[in-house]
């Protein structure tokens, strides 16, 4: 009896643990460092529900899908979950093609596993086995319609639909999945937020298992496969490449994913559609055993010979990053130790765009130069400057659980709600790996302040001395790497 009372305290105490975690984010990266480098992302809500699956850009050339399926990456749910996986085909994403080795949307087949996409293509079949509804996001030529009006706007066309395998679909086990209603029900809302009828979304049925279909592809397809191996209620999602803008397709995206959220009751807490221009602000990149950091437009210099790793790269996006040292290494040699063969170009993708470039030069005489040093953090007037900056020392960080690098002289902008970890600094000339952090006017709650804060999770609610704050005023704090004897560089954090 004894035994049983305590299990059941275990058991108890495991499951309240658990559902005070609600919300939360959980990211995963499968197959790191590679052109088919797959982040999938599971976004648990405030009450549980059902799930759904969001896979974007498995087809590399259709940027309204992969745009789309990144925006809800870190959405918050007050109920239900999310399972996105926003660039589903990495490699055909940053080289704006619809294929790679092949057509990853048509490897949903008995030949799985031939091919170096089909890994990718086996986490995704792993991924339907967790969720109860899926949503595959698409561009698709044209404005499908369900009468000939022209060569562009016809019942052939993919564009501006949803597309189901059958209006009624038999699973395995003789139960019926109704994919018809749902769809007509999402198309009537999305149409009335679109207004326009040129724009209108139609519903598309496929007949995929008919033997007269003329669309047989679609049995090679993650929707089909999902349906028939899951008895899962799947929908491929299609804006029109002939919209004006990705904008547009991007919105037309995210009309249909919210209205299905609806349908099956997922809730979310916010939403955030904002597309920005993507933008490198430096990259920390180690040569040979020398940590430095190099802004874009800048240049790394090193030897023939020499090893270079780009450890982490700061921009205003934080997924679909790329790193192709041109003429060596692969398409994506983020993270990679890439031997120097010549003097080339390092560039930055966000996706398919280009967002910057530092140009990899042979060293001079002098000691690796990560080109012009940034400049000091003002001081408050009348103060000596609280943050020393040195452009090799960079601060590892996470804020909200995501992970982030910021360079010696930079702020951090953050909100209230906010929780920041400091998890290491890098580089510097601090006489000892091990660097300790210091978060200037933050006592941890029932600690010693030894002058180390890393690994404590902040709350930018939590109390900080005002003292030690910018002007008195509580709206910036330094963050100081090293010690009083040796500080090696600093940032500053802005609370909003």
């Amino acid at each position: 009896m004894k035994k049983t009372l305590t299990l059941f305290i275990l058991l108890f105490a495991a499951a309240m643990s658990f559902a005070q975690t609600r919300p939360y984010i959980k990211n995963e990266v499968y197959f790191k460092g590679t052109e088919y480098e797959l982040d999938v992302y599971r976004i648990y809500g405030r009450q549980d529900g059902k799930t759904m699956l969001i896979i974007g850009g498995i087809q590399g050339d259709e940027p309204g899908g992969f745009l789309s399926a990144d925006l809800y990456a870190e959405m918050r749910l007050e109920k239900g979950n999310l399972i996105v996986v926003p660039r589903a085909n990495f490699k055909s994403v940053i080289l704006f093609d619809r294929e790679t080795e092949a057509d990853m949307n048509r490897r949903f087949t008995k030949d799985l596993g031939v091919m170096e996409m089909d890994k990718v293509v086996e986490v995704i079949i792993s991924l339907m086995e967790e969720s109860d509804v899926f949503l595959n996001l698409h561009d698709g030529w044209g404005y499908h319609n369900p009468k000939y009006i022209d060569q562009w706007r016809n019942p052939a066309r993919f564009g501006q639909s949803i597309i189901t395998d059958a209006d009624v679909f038999t699973c395995d086990d003789g139960s019926m999945l109704d994919l018809k209603t749902p769809a007509k029900k999402v198309l009537e809302a999305v149409n009335r937020s679109i207004g326009e009828e040129q724009y209108f979304m139609h519903y598309f049925n496929t007949k995929t298992e008919d033997p007269l279909t003329k669309f047989t592809d679609m049995r090679k397809t993650a929707t089909y496969y999902a349906l028939k191996h899951f008895c899962l209620p799947s929908f491929g999602v299609e804006s029109s490449k002939n919209l004006p803008s990705v904008e547009l397709k991007v919105l037309y995206h995210n009309y249909v994913v919210n209205e299905f959220m609806k349908y099956y009751d997922i809730v979310p807490e916010h939403p955030r559609i904002f597309l920005k221009a993507p933008q490198l602000n430096y990259a920390v990149i180690r040569v040979n055993d020398e940590v430095v950091t190099v802004e874009n437009g800048k240049t790394l210099y090193a030897d023939r010979g020499d090893i270079i790793e780009i450890t982490n790269v700061d921009a205003n996006y934080d997924r679909g990053i790329s790193c192709d040292i041109l003429g060596m290494g692969d398409l994506n040699d983020c993270g990679k130790r890439v031997e120097v063969k010549g003097e080339s170009r390092i560039v930055f993708r966000k996706d398919n765009q280009k967002m910057g470039e530092i140009r990899l030069s042979y060293r001079t005489k002098t000691a690796v130069s990560p080109a012009k040093p940034q400049p000091r953090v003002p001081a408050p007037s009348g103060e000596e400057n609280l943050v020393p900056s040195k452009t090799n020392v960079v601060f590892v960080m996470k804020v909200n659980g995501i992970e982030r690098s910021v360079a010696s002289g930079s702020s951090v902008k953050l909100k209230k709600t906010d929780t920041i970890e400091f998890i290491e600094a890098l580089g510097g000339d601090f006489g000892s790996p091990d660097v300790p952090v210091n978060v200037k006017g933050y006592v941890p709650s029932g600690a010693v302040n030894s002058g180390d804060d890393r690994g404590y999770k902040i709350r930018m609610t939590d109390y900080f001395m005002l003292k030690y704050s910018r002007d008195g005023k509580g709206k910036a704090y330094p963050v100081i790497a090293g010690n009083s004897r040796n500080e090696i560089g600093g940032i500053w954090l802005e609370i909003e």
